[in-house]
């Protein structure tokens, strides 16, 4: 985002309702509709439950979750989806999801989702998904 749009976004606090003496109120930037779109070639909106929320616009976005697994004796997290989102050399926008397994050599992107805002004279669709399964 840039300066300007950082300057129009509204900020309202966050409330925890977690019970943790550290969780205090904290500040979150709400997305301005009205700030350039040019800065926010994508947006996440992520709510994870008692720790809170994200809502941001950005050029690129990567997203990892982990899990809890169980694993040589011990529990630990693992990391099994990544969510990476980025523009292309031709100006086309691309969201991979990836995913991970302890008992793969190398992970698996699942799913390709591509657009093209740029392309005002676009007969194609809006959006273009590919589930075609590729070793990374």
């Amino acid at each position: 985002m840039d300066g300007q749009a950082m300057r129009k976004a509204d900020i309202e606090p966050i409330k925890l309702t977690s019970g943790d003496p550290f969780n205090e109120t904290v500040q979150e930037l709400k997305l301005n509709p009205i700030a350039s779109t040019e800065c926010r070639k994508f947006e996440v909106r992520c709510h994870a439950g008692n720790a809170g929320h994200l809502e941001v616009a950005s050029d690129s976005v990567s997203v990892r979750i982990g899990q809890r697994v169980h694993s040589d004796g011990k529990e630990e997290f693992w990391s099994s989806l990544l969510v990476e989102c980025k523009e292309q050399d031709d100006g086309s926008l691309a969201v991979d999801v990836v995913v991970f397994h302890p008992d793969w050599d190398e992970p698996l992107r699942i799913a390709s989702i591509q657009s093209n805002p740029s392309d005002k004279n676009a007969t194609a669709a809006a959006v273009r998904c590919d589930f075609e399964q590729k070793r990374l």
